[in-house]
């Protein structure tokens, strides 16, 4: 007689880019086993591709590729399975605002929200002539980072062009190989950069947690976002 199988419960989560609710399991334990060697592997591609690997045997919803996902859908889809696999609450510390004496505490996740306070703008003129078409990053560009160990900075913007443009002529960043890309990137100002950086990469949507809570060491009250949740899983 075959021992039976036990039920896993099915739990959903509402992705801000894709705008649907999509079902979903928590991990079993060989996936769970796996995720555990690559972070203590600390090989940044076995931890992507094992995360989006298992991801991928969580969702339910037959309709949603997870290649196909935003960054920030995946992020919140990553840490709704991992949170209802392993636990709601994650442990952190963090930094008084007033005696910058730090604080152990309990982060719950289930109050992860998505912020975007500003529109991005897309469209950024880097001289009278060229200008860019930028888009949210995509994750086979970002996994592209990881293999050619692009600079973070280099590699975030390289991730976000979609086309140089000028009157006349558009010329599609998918047809240059990363070093032409990162070569180009290379050649703007600094002015340039951060004006991308303000304009755009630092107004795309973000999953945060508020909180508050009363420091213990000079009683002061402390009001944060907590963001970067994804670090607490790798």
């Amino acid at each position: 007689m075959p021992l039976p199988k036990i039920e896993i419960p099915v739990y959903s989560v509402k992705l801000y880019d894709l705008k649907k609710t999509v079902k979903y399991r928590p991990y079993t334990v060989k996936e769970e086993k796996a995720l555990l060697m690559a972070v203590e592997s600390r090989d940044e591609r076995q931890i992507f591709e094992t995360s989006i690997r298992c991801c991928d045997t969580c969702v339910l919803t037959e309709t949603v590729k997870v290649e196909d996902l935003s960054l920030i859908d995946l992020e919140t889809l990553i840490i709704s399975i991992r949170s209802k696999s392993v636990s709601e609450d994650v442990k952190t510390k963090t930094k008084c605002e007033h005696c910058e004496k730090e604080t152990e505490m309990s982060i719950d996740l289930t109050k992860m929200k998505c912020e975007q306070p500003k529109k991005p703008q897309d469209k950024i003129m880097l001289d009278k002539t060229y200008g860019v078409q930028l888009k949210s990053p995509s994750l086979e560009s970002v996994y592209q980072n990881l293999l050619n160990k692009t600079d973070d900075g280099i590699g975030s913007i390289v991730s976000c062009i979609d086309s140089v443009y000028d009157e006349e002529t558009v010329y599609s960043f998918k047809d240059y190989t990363e070093e032409e890309k990162s070569d180009f990137i290379e050649s703007l100002s600094l002015e340039t950069v951060k004006k991308m950086n303000d304009l755009f990469l630092d107004r795309l949507p973000k999953n945060v947690v508020n909180i508050k809570y009363k420091c213990p060491h000079c009683g002061e009250e402390n009001e944060k976002k907590v963001d970067n949740l994804i670090d607490f899983f790798t």
